[in-house]
Formats: structure tokens, sequence, C-alpha cells
């Protein structure tokens, strides 16, 4: 070997080095600080989150043990923090490091030497749980970012002379990632549940967003001549993308983008509909100031642009005020003409693709003033590009049939971010002042040149990503905590239900002490076990336990039923005590109370067996009579059903679509976030993410029967007003 090499070699068989050049050093160095940066920033979010997740756990809880877990778990993960996040971090640099990488994976992850069934039954449930957690992250993962993390790990393998991807143990492998994740927690002392609420969050946070990190890791190896010319592999056809919410958003934008770009040329189509106008209106198309006798000069295009950059200098100022108007373009064009000339010797006149576009831009704000989907002070701004829109036209009619034009997508960005404006919202808000300096920039500095629409499409679509990720994250625990809040709200009306209908039920009037324990402390038993149902299934259980005692204050009907109550007596004492103590109900006099209940039985038990040995019945409690429905109740039923239809669109609304609300003389905007079938709630949050109401299926319904709700349009802007014009211009055709 050359000793002037700074490469050396294992041996020829493997062509691995065991060192890199100072260059190759400096390009792994260079990428490892980038993944880790990014990795770093993700686990901090996620960090940031858990806090406030088990703030949230901890005010919803039920009880104070459950609340002291939470809070604990809390204080535990705050005070090692700077501890985990360090290991991490350490943990992903070694996975960078050339030793790491050129060890065979195989040898990492070498098969453990069976123990034996002794020791296979040292492995507990906890344990189990955790490797189910873990194994679901990285194989959701894998699924998401199989593409950049396979070019990545190419680049990477590359980079370090690797012959193949499969000897290698590269860095970010997923299983690898976790790990560093998990051995870093170890130091927390909290228990399986708070632990897996951890794991939740990193696969929330960090392993959902590992996209951006991959982009930017592929983009840095590309910029330093790493495999440029790699593709990403295909995906297979209705693989699922990450689960970020920021990314969801985006695939979503993208997938429409990509079914838009295939808009159909809709201006020849205007174009002929605006002729036959025309020509059904004979001579009444003429303008009321033609003069036949004066010979026609025809106004150049450029000249067309020049007066129309007169009359936007003077726009601002006419067209400020909060009830905005569209500018007559042919008025003013015909003031500019007229400057400076008494009596004219020619008839100005515009060439007719000029005067057709003047009339379909004119048409065009027209319909962006009249849409209520824009709130008024959105439609003012917007309606101050009418004139740069038509010099964008003129000089590129693209517009009409691109949907990637610049100045549509631009159009469209405006007023998606405006959907959700509140007129109520002070114009200092962020996004007001967005759209505000995009409309002002295009004002003082469009000079023809289009690819300024580009540039300020980009610059605004940056902005609302960044305010979307912020409103997404507040707008995510917003619906979080609705969800735990209604889920307990849900459970309460169910332990109430139950237990009134046990206890209307009852022959007899229930014992007030026994009474105020159901209502009082059972009934917080119930609670938990509905809300813990789906994995310690003691709902059922805690409903029959409350039914046994009210059974056994019931009146003997068969003499079997003494046998009976024998049998479930001390077994609903003993299911009671259990259950009291857990919830710590009455924990200074709850012996004292179990010993009244149990003599209460005990007396009932024996009068009830005296009544049937001498065949007594005993009087029936008539305030438990079912009660036959009311001219009120008949009269709720027949509102109920007139509600159908509303009810059929309600159910085809999707997540994400906005609505106006209407009480008294405010309105407000709000989105729908969350749909809760199992309790009926419908959720709502404005622009920022933050709750603004929540409502019924039937409150919604009834909403949009009085027209106190309206439903706003979803589509694009800009299509929307080509559809809207289209078939206006056929309507008109066709009656003249």
């Amino acid at each position: 070997m050359n000793k002037s090499s700074s490469v050396s070699f294992i041996g020829d068989r493997n062509s691995r080095p065991s060192r890199l050049d100072n260059a190759r050093s400096a390009e792994a160095l260079k990428i490892c600080n980038i993944v880790v940066r990014d990795m770093h920033a993700l686990l901090q979010g996620m960090f940031d989150g858990i806090d406030d997740s088990f703030f949230e756990l901890a005010n919803n809880a039920r009880n104070n043990n459950e609340q002291n877990r939470f809070f604990e778990a809390m204080r535990d993960i705050r005070i090692k923090r700077k501890n985990i996040e360090n290991d991490f971090k350490s943990s992903i640099e070694a996975q960078f490091s050339l030793e790491q990488v050129l060890t065979p994976s195989s040898k990492l992850n070498a098969p453990v030497e069976p123990k034996g069934f002794e020791s296979l039954s040292l492995v507990q449930n906890d344990d189990l749980e955790e490797e189910v957690a873990i194994s679901s992250m990285a194989t959701k993962a894998q699924a998401n970012f199989q593409g950049p993390l396979l070019q990545f790990h190419t680049r990477i393998c590359n980079l370090y002379g690797c012959e193949n991807n499969e000897d290698a143990n590269l860095p970010l492998g997923l299983k690898d990632v976790i790990e560093s994740f998990t051995s870093a927690c170890e130091v927390l002392e909290i228990e399986l549940k708070e632990r897996l609420i951890v794991f939740k969050q990193f696969d929330r946070y960090v392993l959902s967003n590992l996209g951006p990190v991959l982009d930017e890791a592929n983009k840095t190896l590309i910029r330093l001549g790493i495999m440029p010319s790699l593709k990403a592999p295909r995906t297979k056809q209705g693989s699922k993308t990450a689960s970020s919410p920021h990314d969801k958003s985006t695939h979503a934008s993208e997938d429409t983008t990509a079914k838009q770009q295939n808009t159909t040329n809709v201006l020849p189509q205007l174009q002929n509909l605006l002729a036959n106008i025309r020509n059904n209106l004979g001579p009444q198309a003429l303008s009321a100031d033609y003069n036949p006798g004066l010979p026609t000069q025809y106004v150049s295009t450029q000249d067309l642009i020049s007066l129309l950059s007169a009359i936007q200098d003077i726009a601002p100022s006419t067209n400020n005020s909060a009830d905005p108007k569209v500018i007559n373009i042919h008025q003013q064009l015909k003031a500019q003409l007229s400057q400076g000339s008494d009596q004219p010797t020619t008839q100005p006149k515009f060439k007719q693709i000029d005067e057709d576009l003047i009339n379909l831009v004119s048409m065009l704000f027209e319909f962006i003033l009249e849409d209520y989907n824009l709130a008024a002070p959105i439609q003012v701004l917007i309606s101050r590009l009418q004139i740069p829109i038509l010099k964008v036209v003129i000089k590129d009619n693209s517009f009409f049939s691109s949907s990637k034009h610049p100045a549509r997508k631009l159009l469209n960005s405006l007023a998606k971010a405006g959907i959700g404006w509140n007129e109520t919202q002070n114009k200092g808000d962020a996004h007001y002042q967005a759209i505000f300096d995009t409309v002002q920039n295009i004002l003082d500095n469009f000079t023809g040149d289009i690819q300024l629409f580009e540039k300020l499409y980009e610059e605004f679509s940056a902005f609302v990503k960044k305010e979307e990720k912020k409103s997404k994250i507040v707008e995510q625990r917003t619906k979080e905590s609705e969800i735990g809040q209604i889920k307990s709200r849900q459970a309460q009306k169910c332990v109430e239900d139950k237990l009134d209908s046990l206890l209307d039920s009852s022959q007899i009037s229930i014992p007030d002490l026994v009474l105020e324990t159901i209502r009082g402390g059972w009934s917080r038993v119930m609670f938990l076990a509905y809300l813990k149902d789906e994995e310690e299934h003691q709902w059922e259980h805690s409903c029959k336990t409350a039914e046994n005692l009210i059974w056994c204050l019931q009146p003997f009907e068969k003499p079997k039923d003494r046998q009976y109550w024998i049998a479930i007596a001390p077994k609903v004492l003993k299911e009671l005590k259990s259950g009291l103590e857990e919830v710590s109900y009455n924990t200074a006099d709850l012996d004292q109370a179990l010993v009244e209940i149990r003599s209460t039985l005990t007396n009932t038990f024996k009068q009830n067996s005296f009544n049937l040995s001498h065949n007594i019945v005993p009087p029936v409690n008539e305030e438990n009579e079912p009660k036959a429905e009311t001219a009120i109740e008949r009269q709720q039923a027949s509102i109920d059903s007139s509600l159908n239809k509303y009810i059929e669109q309600i159910e085809q609304i999707e997540v994400g679509t906005w609505f106006e609300f209407t009480n008294n003389d405010s309105k407000q905007r709000c989105k729908l976030s969350a749909v809760i079938n199992d309790a009926d709630s419908y959720i709502f949050v404005n622009r920022m993410g933050l709750k603004s109401c929540e409502k019924t299926k039937t409150d919604l319904a009834n909403d949009l029967k009085r027209k106190h709700t309206i439903v706003l349009e979803q589509g694009l802007l800009i299509d929307r007003a080509m559809n809207a014009l289209t078939s206006s211009l056929s309507q008109k055709a066709s009656t003249l």
C-alpha cells in the first residue's frame, strides 16, 4: 500500500476502509451534525408535548391516586429530560461512527441463545407490552419512510465505502433509533401506562416526522456530490404516507394539485359565449357613446397595459372602503383615453381578445366579491388585485387554462387562507397582515414580470404552512382534551342512566343510606369501570353489583328467591367494600356504613321471608310506574322527523369543513375538527386550533334548518369562479 495514501483497507476480500480520508470524514461529520440537530429538535418538541399530555391527563383524573401518578410521571420526566436528550443525541452520533457502520448487522443482532423454559417464564407482561408497542412503531415508520430511508442508506453506504446496504449497520435504522430512545428512557421511574404514553409521544412527534429529516439529509448528500442521480423508488399504489398532521395536509394538497393540472382551457368556450351574446344583442352590444361617423383606431395591447397602470395608480384610493366594488374598467379606460382631447377625431377600440379579457376579469372579480365564503375584509384586499390580474391575463391568458399559473395559484392561496378569518378579529392579525402585505407588494412592484406572483406565492405558502403547523398542534391538543372530557361526560351519563333504570325498576323505596351509597359512592366505581372497560371489562360487572344490591331489598316472589339472596348477599357486600375502597369513598366512616347496610339487608331479608311465608303482598312504589307519552314529547318527535334531510347532509360532511355560525348579530367561522359518534358530539375550532363550540347532530341540523349555520365552499376560488362564469354566460346566451 502506498504510505502516502490516507485511506487504508482491511483486505481485498471485504474492500472496506478502516478509516475515511479527510474529505469524506468532513462530509460524514457534516451529515451527522445535520441529522443529530434535526432529531434533537424533534425530541425537544416531543418532550414539550409530553408535558402538556400528562398535565391534561392529571386534570381529567377521577381520583387522587391516578392524578398523583400522572404528576409524579411528569415530574420525573422533567428532571431526567436533559439526560435522556443527551443520551439519545450521543447514541445517534455513535451510529455515524465508521466502526459502527462497518460492523455487520448480523453481528450486532446475533441471535440470543435460548435459556430454557424457566427463563422464559421470567418475561413479564409489562415487557411484552413494551415490545409490542416498539415493534408497532418500527413497522409503521418503515412503511411510511421506506423510500427516502432507502435513498439515505444507499448514499451513506457509498460515502463510507460499503459494498451493500445489507452487510453494513447504517445510521438511522428505525430499530436503532427506537432502541436509542428506549435505552435513554431506562432512567425513568414510571409505571407501564405512563411509559407507553411516552413511547406514543415519541412515535407521534419523532418517528412520524422523520420525513423532513431524511429529505434534508438526502439533499445535503446530493449537494456533497454523493449519488446525485439516485432516483426515489416508486411508491406502491395505496401505500400510506407519513402520519404527522402537517405531512398529511401537504400530501393532500399535492394530490389536489396533481388532479387540477389537467384543467381544461375554458377561454375559447367563454369567448364563444361572449360572441353569441354580442351577435344576439346586435346594435345593443355597442357602447352608448359609439360614434359611427369617426374612423376606428385600435388600441395596442401595450398601450392598454399602460392605461391600466395609470388607472391602478389611482384605484387604491377608491377601492379601500369596507364595501368593495368591481372597478368599471371600460369607464376608467374611456376617461384615460379622453384626457386632453375635447373633440376626438378617431373612435378608440380595443382588440376583441383584449375586450373579452376585460369583461371576463371584471366578471371574475364580481364573483369574488359576491362569494360568501370570503370574509368582507378579505374580499376588500383581493378586490384590489383586479387591475394587476387583468394585466397578467392580457400578457398570459394561460391563467384560464392552467391551475399552475402563478397568479391563479396565489389568488387561490389567498382565498383559502382567508376562509377562516372572522370579521371580529383585529386587522393586526398575522394572517390578515400577510394577505395585506402580499396584495400591497403586487400593487407596488408588479411591472409585468409574472414571476413576482410565483415568488409571492412561495413566500405566502411558507407562511401559511408555518401557521398551519402551529394551529394543528393546538388543534390536536384541543381535540385530545375535548375527547377526554366528552368520554368523561358520556361515562357519567351512562352511569346515571343505568342507575336511574335500576332504581326506577325497584318495587319499594330504597333506604336513604343505600341510595346515598349507590349514588355517591358506587357511581364512581361504575364511572371508572366504564372508562376502563376496553382494557379491564369491568363495566357489566359493576352494573351487576348495583343490580344485585337493589334486588336484595326487593320482596320475595317465590321460595327460591330466599336461597338466591343467601347466595349473593355476602358477595355483594364484599364487592361493595372493595369497590368503594378503591375509589376512596367515605374512607373515615366506610366500615360503619357497610355495617348499617348489612343490617338493612338482614332486616329486609327477615321481613321478606315473613311476608312470603304468610302470603303478605307489600305495597308497590307507585312513583316508578311508567308514564304515558305526553303531547309535548309527541310534538318533539314530529319536529325531529323534519330534520332528517339536514341530518343526512351533516352525515356527508367531512372533518376539516368550514362553517359560519350566526349568533344574534355576530358571526363566527369555525372548522369541524372532530366527530365523536358515540357521544353524538361535533367539535369545532377556530383558525388557531382553539375550541369555538360543540354541538350535537340535532343541534347542527336545527342550525342548518334555521339558516343559523352555513357550510362554506371548500373548492379553489378560481375554479369555482370559472364554473360560475361559464354557467352565467351560458344561461344569458340561451335567454337572448
